[in-house]
């Protein structure tokens, strides 16, 4: 329980600092405009689009294609024996 405490005090802290230095309003300006963040150096419409259109074709592929390929890169391994093997309780 403490951990998760922990955790999402982290997170929440995280979220106040980027939003008080406006990250959400850089993130969109640098996908949409091509806007690199802190400067004045501007990235040209077509690099904007290609990255983006691969950022997504990777997204798209890992979800849905890359489960069907796993299987046959990396067949589940069965096991001979699947009985359960009891072990004596040692009573101190």
């Amino acid at each position: 329980m403490k951990k998760a405490i922990t955790i999402i005090c982290l997170i929440g802290a995280l979220l106040l600092i980027l939003d008080s230095v406006h990250a959400s309003h850089w993130l969109v300006l640098f996908f949409l405009a091509g806007v690199i963040p802190g400067t004045n150096i501007l990235i040209s419409a077509t690099d904007t689009l290609a990255a983006n259109a691969t950022a997504i074709t990777i997204v798209i592929l890992r979800i849905t294609v890359w489960p069907t390929i796993r299987t046959f890169f990396f067949p589940q391994a069965t096991t001979a024996d699947t009985t359960k093997k009891h072990t004596p309780h040692r009573v101190i």
